[in-house]
């Protein structure tokens, strides 16, 4: 089923890369920016561009920042193209490209001296005496006169870059074709047109700032151009969900979209619920029933079911959420990106209600990190919250498509053991436990186990029936009051916790760089690759940094962050928000006073940014009066 799944998206994204390499270096890597007004096709011309480039041996790295409006509004699209892996949506612009002039005084501080700037004269002016390369495209007055309306302005534009690129025509008419084909023939023939009319503005280059996308490879390996949100729901069908409610919200959508499309492929259902409280409520009772389940939601949304999320803990029933953060608070940000809902995923609830809280770094790492989600809920019938944020969710990227048959599912008792990471090579999948024969003829739903786990029946099962209630009950699921009883299912339920934080401990470290270096930085979530990106960048000027990023916040690996702080003479935290959420939980945790790095402005932090703040950690770590923290 699964397969089948891949193969609609292999349709459009398919690629393959050709090129390898061992070190951090690259040959080719150019970044390009396409920014204008909501409503002018400012995001679709550039995902088509990303779209045609997925198809050649380079690898494609898309972040996308919308207006909160429908029309109007500072919209942009950036595309990273390199030889190899890309980690983050890079610091400075190659290429800038400007509809208007709002976009050109929003984006020119990022444009690279010697770069180049595209605009349109008759709505840009560029200025005097800037160290970068000028080049006026009338594209709106093109439209008007080869296509006879300035709404296929964006598709002029897609024409001029793809000239500029060496972009086989034949290419992005068929990527055009399947973008608009619900709009009919003559929508088509226009943007024909308009694409045509682009490609003749522009002589053929010579420029050397420009990335020949005509380049084709042998292939070696699958590549599929796929969003976080589009990973997510990849990664949900694969472990088994055949299940989804959801309001819409952004930028979570994307994920109840994806999944509204490809759940009858597979023989699921998706409900669009009233509200998000009815949403979670919609999915209990599915996962009740033995369905596994999945509820994507955004901050708002996450603060409504809370109540809803400590039934399930109280219930003891795998659910799966994910939330895509966005800035905030209340409606904030709604299309802007932050991580800033930390601390209501770890501790938002009623008493002690038990959840599992990952962070996905990437669009690849969201797909098996979806799945690692549901054999975590399935395998200790809990709740898991999976914290991506609009960075991951809305970014496209190349990753490589896993292989299919490397997935299969595990008997409860192999999967009680141990629940292994999935990763491209091998990817299990765990059911929830069963009652025996046995345990059926004095059936304890609740039942007091050593892990907190206790088998559970579907409905039908003989034997199996059970009362699931919010009260606090007995092993049998009935309700009962006494403080014995109370803290006996208590201690059960957060048994499973500390059973959850040992095998933690027992995954292989993920930590990168020189084990002796005396500078610290832990991030989380979308952070990893610009601090990646980053620590390579301080190496050059002979500064070694020590980078941990766990995948899991809470329960935190506590034994592996104490080993990484050990000998640190500075720990540095980066994340995308304004409180220090996650230093403070470092601090309360293992009493460091981490120096911060963050970024709150609704967009990512950049490789830059923290190599810049690493410089200067590193010259008071050079001074003799520091102590150990």
């Amino acid at each position: 089923m699964i397969f089948t799944v891949c193969k609609i998206y292999n349709s459009v994204y398919i690629s393959s890369k050709g090129m390898r390499k061992s070190t951090f270096q690259s040959v080719t890597d150019a970044i390009i920016r396409i920014a204008g007004e909501g409503g002018e096709g400012v995001i679709s011309c550039g995902e088509l561009l990303a779209q045609a480039a997925a198809r050649t041996a380079y690898h494609v790295f898309t972040f996308v920042t919308y207006p909160a409006e429908m029309r109007g509004g500072y919209a942009m699209i950036q595309i990273r193209l390199r030889d190899w892996t890309i980690y983050s949506l890079g610091s400075k612009v190659d290429c800038l490209v400007v509809f208007n002039q709002q976009a050109f005084d929003r984006s020119v501080e990022d444009l690279k001296q010697g770069g180049t700037l595209i605009y349109d004269p008759e709505f840009v002016d560029p200025g005097e005496g800037e160290n970068f390369r000028k080049v006026p495209v009338p594209f709106t007055e093109i439209a008007k006169k080869e296509a006879g309306t300035n709404r296929v302005k964006n598709i002029v534009l897609l024409g001029v870059l793809g000239r500029l690129y060496a972009i086989d025509k034949k290419i992005l008419l068929d990527l055009i074709k399947r973008r608009y084909r619900t709009k009919g023939e003559e929508s088509y023939l226009l943007n024909n047109k308009a694409l045509s009319a682009g490609y003749k503005a522009v002589p053929k280059p010579g420029d050397h700032t420009f990335v020949n996308l005509s380049v084709k490879e042998k292939q070696e390996e699958h590549y599929m151009l796929l969003s976080g949100n589009e990973a997510v729901a990849l990664g949900a069908i694969a472990a088994g969900c055949r299940f989804i409610a959801s309001y819409p919200i952004t930028p979570a959508t994307g994920i109840f979209e994806t999944l509204t499309r490809l759940m009858p492929c597979v023989g699921g259902a998706a409900l669009q619920m009233e509200d998000e409280i009815a949403s979670l409520a919609s999915a209990i009772g599915a996962s009740f029933a033995g369905e596994k389940v999945l509820v994507p939601t955004s901050g708002p949304g996450l603060q409504l079911m809370a109540e809803q999320i400590s039934l399930a803990s109280m219930v003891e029933l795998p659910i799966v959420l994910i939330d895509v953060q966005r800035g905030g608070p209340s409606t904030g940000l709604p299309t802007k990106t932050e991580q800033s809902d930390m601390n209501f995923a770890v501790y938002g609830g009623a008493g002690d209600s038990p959840r599992l809280v990952l962070a996905p770094t990437s669009v690849e790492d969201s797909f098996y990190q979806t799945i690692r989600a549901f054999n975590l809920a399935e395998r200790y019938q809990i709740p898991v919250i999976v914290l991506l944020d609009q960075s991951i969710g809305y970014r496209k990227a190349t990753v490589r498509m896993p292989d299919v048959d490397k997935i299969f599912e595990v008997e409860s008792s192999i999967a009680r053991t141990k629940v292994k990471i999935p990763h491209a090579d091998y990817i299990n999948l765990v059911k929830r436990l069963a009652p025996s024969e046995k345990e059926l003829f004095d059936y304890r739903r609740y039942k007091l186990t050593e892990d907190g786990v206790s088998p559970i029946a579907s409905p039908g099962t003989p034997g199996g029936q059970y009362c699931s209630t919010g009260l606090e009950h007995t092993e049998y699921g009935k309700p009962d009051y006494s403080p014995r009883n109370h803290l006996a299912m208590s201690k059960k339920r957060q048994r499973k916790m500390e059973v959850i934080s040992r095998s933690f401990d027992n995954n292989p470290l993920e930590a990168y760089g020189k084990p002796d270096a005396k500078i610290g930085i832990i991030g989380w979530g979308s952070t990893e690759g610009a601090i990646r990106e980053a620590r390579h960048l301080a190496e050059k000027e002979g500064v070694h940094v020590r980078h941990l990023h766990p995948h899991t916040i809470s329960p935190l690996p506590v034994r592996q962050v104490s080993q990484f702080l050990v000998r640190l003479r500075q720990l540095i935290v980066v994340e995308e928000n304004l409180s220090g959420q996650f230093a403070k939980y470092i601090k309360a945790l293992f009493g460091v006073e981490p120096i911060r790095i963050y970024k709150c402005e609704g967009v990512p932090i950049t490789p830059e940014e923290i190599y810049r703040g690493i410089m200067k950690v590193s010259r008071i770590v050079n001074e003799e009066y520091i102590t150990n923290v």
